[in-house]
């Protein structure tokens, strides 16, 4: 609604706007190479889809295509030989994948013809793109074309499928009646011009990439079904003589479409009201940090949906309070939610699909007894949401550059939840019952604990690894996820609030519907900053280099009255005065003076950038206070320090900027008797364990 006495806007003006969108949104598909028109039928009774598909692929590039590469996801979940299967049965203590008899699930190809009908099928083969090559793998398959596709030239495409729903998939699956559907449907890869196509095998320590596209996607299912859906539903259809219902729902400028069904579902719906959740305050403080105006803030309003069991029914307002701050506060920091609506999803029981994203849709995970404090499911449906936006929005690739999206999340998310809730209670559970009655766990913020369990990973591989290359889920998960973001809280610190506020509204406005890479990331961080930051990603993204740096040792002693020696003169005649600390004095009795060495030390080969420095602050017993510095460049250093009064404390970074440092239990020192002695090297001992529990847990 319009403020009294604000100026009135001229009727011109609005239909520049509505133009000038319209050609935006033409632009926009014009640019979208694929678009999908998809049929699937559910039958629950013997859990197989069967489907059909029109997709138009367009060449946006200046090469001419030979073939077409199409993701067959499903078939990972086939047999003992896939690559998914292979990399999950490595895994020697924890897996989120086990192959299991009767559970199989895979996708075959019936048909496939060009919209002339020209028969593809002779012309279709697996093919295993990725090393270690594994010629049993059928997730991908190659698609000889009868001449190669030329600049601007599109192909329509028309294919019968059928598929089974894996019983023990990851990230999809079903449990007796309960159904979640995700890469369910042949899919093509991305073309890079230039490079070819980048189409990878189903990994287990991968997600997924793929090109913006429109969608429309009838979904047949059983009457007694509940659906929901990525994009939004425009028709439902009941055939009273089957007993069926068909959903039609569409969507622009995504690139994945997921769906589910369940007849224990209920569907609740709510308004997010730009207007009424920012205050016009908020509104203000976000257009100074940014320095944006405040129309550029302004939120739209969106329908957030919500498809809950029955049994956490009472649960509803806890999931949309949550879906409201993730809305409200990504909004407000990267950009506007583009879409009118969003769904959450309770996942079916059993289907292996809780804690995942897809565009417009995602699935959150609870249990019917919640732990009072813990942030659950609160923090799984803010992060869950904000894949939106670095996953959704800005589609990086998964399979190569997984940081890009789950460490700038995971960023982001305890952002959120920090501004949103505070601090949570880690939980305590046992067989899925909540124990926190029996141990109460500290309440911490998420860059807390994530820079403690990532600090464990420093040196087993770089953060920007493929996702299939990594040691195990342990480092791939702790890298991706907590390293990456104890790193962008790092630069966060270094930067500043307002210049960090601005990197990332920028890198998120800017590649919003693209797919950039982390070179393109650097290059934000560079601009915005007005600094060359090109070292701190290499130092932390591109090498696995610990950063360590502490006091070494601090020697503390009562400077004595007079210095044993001789104390000649110089050869020239002159008087001589010797050295502050060789030369003899006297000291007046009633003033001691105290002589004091710190040594800093550097133990891990990472080390600062040019022009930054570690500050150490020294307080002294008489309540006064000396600051020093060092670049960090060598080894060690030693800083000396006369003062009458003994020191107190000594603190190496006191205003924790770089969390990255491994272990911050050697960067401060105190001097206050035995009891605090025997608190720190406990606290030295409990970090020990802490760190050879989760590093041996790591590399089984």
């Amino acid at each position: 609604m319009r403020k009294p006495g604000s100026p009135k806007t001229s009727p011109v003006f609005w239909l520049w706007l509505i133009l000038f969108l319209a050609c935006g949104l033409k632009a926009m598909a014009d640019d979208r190479p694929v678009r999908y028109d998809l049929k699937v039928e559910l039958i629950p009774e013997t859990a197989m889809l069967q489907g059909r598909e029109t997709l138009v692929w367009t060449n946006r590039t200046a090469d001419y295509i030979p073939d077409i590469q199409f993701h067959l996801y499903w078939n990972a979940f086939k047999n003992e030989r896939s690559t998914l299967a292979r990399e999950a049965g490595r895994e020697k203590m924890i897996s989120r994948y086990r192959a299991k008899k009767d559970e199989w699930g895979w996708i075959k190809l019936v048909s496939l013809s060009t919209g002339s009908g020209l028969d593809l099928m002779p012309a279709a083969t697996f093919i295993s793109p990725d090393e270690p090559h594994n010629p049993d793998d059928q997730t991908v398959m190659r698609v000889e074309l009868p001449e190669p596709l030329a600049p601007g030239q599109a192909i329509t495409l028309n294919l019968e499928f059928q598929a089974k729903v894996p019983g023990s998939g990851l990230r999809t699956g079903y449990y007796r009646d309960g159904f979640f559907i995700s890469q369910w449907f042949p899919k093509p890869g991305v073309y890079e011009e230039g490079r070819g196509w980048n189409c990878h095998e189903y990994h287990l320590n991968s997600e997924f990439y793929a090109d913006f596209a429109d969608y429309r996607v009838e979904i047949t299912v059983p009457e007694r079904m509940v659906v929901g859906a990525s994009g939004e539903e425009v028709a439902r259809r009941d055939d009273p003589a089957s007993g069926k219902t068909t959903y039609t729902s569409i969507q622009q400028n995504i690139h994945d479409f997921a769906w589910t069904a369940s007849p224990r579902f209920l569907k609740l719906e709510r308004w997010f009201r730009g207007e009424e959740e920012v205050t016009p305050e908020e509104y203000r403080q976000m257009a100074e940090l940014l320095g944006l105006s405040l129309e550029e803030l302004r939120l739209p309003d969106v329908k957030m949906i919500l498809l809950i069991e029955k049994q956490h029914q009472h649960q509803a307002e806890r999931h949309f309070r949550a879906l409201r701050a993730a809305l409200k506060y990504y909004g407000l920091w990267y950009g506007p939610y583009p879409y009118r609506t969003i769904t959450m999803v309770d996942p079916p029981y059993r289907t292996g699909s809780g804690g995942m994203e897809y565009p417009t849709l995602f699935t959150a995970g609870t249990s019917v007894l919640l732990e009072k404090d813990v942030l659950s499911p609160e923090q799984v449906i803010i992060h869950e949401f904000g894949h939106g936006y670095w996953y959704g929005l800005v589609a990086n690739n998964e399979f190569e550059e997984a940081w890009l999206d789950e460490g700038i999340n995971t960023y982001s998310t305890g952002r959120v939840s920090e501004v949103a809730y505070g601090p949570g209670r880690l939980p305590f559970r046992f067989n899925g019952l909540p124990l926190n009655w029996l141990i109460r766990f500290p309440a911490v913020y998420d860059w807390q604990l994530g820079r403690v369990v990532s600090a464990t990973v420093a040196e087993l591989d770089p953060i920007l690894t493929e996702s299939w290359k990594f040691f195990n889920s342990m480092s791939y998960s702790l890298n991706v996820y907590y390293r990456a973001a104890t790193c962008l809280h790092t630069l966060e610190k270094l930067l500043g609030e307002k210049t960090w506020a601005r990197v990332m509204r920028t890198y998120h406005m800017r590649y919003r519907f693209r797919h950039p890479r982390t070179e393109d990331f650097i290059r934000v961080v560079n601009e915005v900053s007005g600094q060359d930051l090109t070292w701190f990603f290499k130092e932390f993204f591109f090498n696995a280099n610990n950063f360590d740096y502490a006091i070494g040792s601090v020697e503390t002693r009562l400077k004595p009255e007079k210095y044993q020696g001789v104390f000649d003169g110089l050869p020239t005649g002159q008087a001589s005065s010797p050295p502050a600390k060789d030369r003899e004095k006297t000291v007046p009795k009633k003033e001691k003076i105290y002589e004091t060495v710190i040594t800093l030390r550097r133990y891990g080969p990472a080390r600062l950038g040019p022009g930054h420095v570690l500050k150490l602050r020294v307080d002294f017993e008489d309540g006064s206070s000396e600051w020093r510095e060092w670049d960090g460049q060598g080894r060690w250093v030693r800083f000396y320090f006369e003062k009458p009064a003994r020191i107190k404390t000594a603190v190496l970074d006191p205003e924790a900027i770089w969390l990255v440092d491994s272990n911050l239990s050697n960067n401060s020192y105190s001097v206050q008797g035995p009891g605090t002695r025997l608190l720190a090297a406990t606290g030295k001992l409990v970090w020990f364990l802490q760190h050879l529990l989760l590093t041996f847990s790591g590399l089984l």
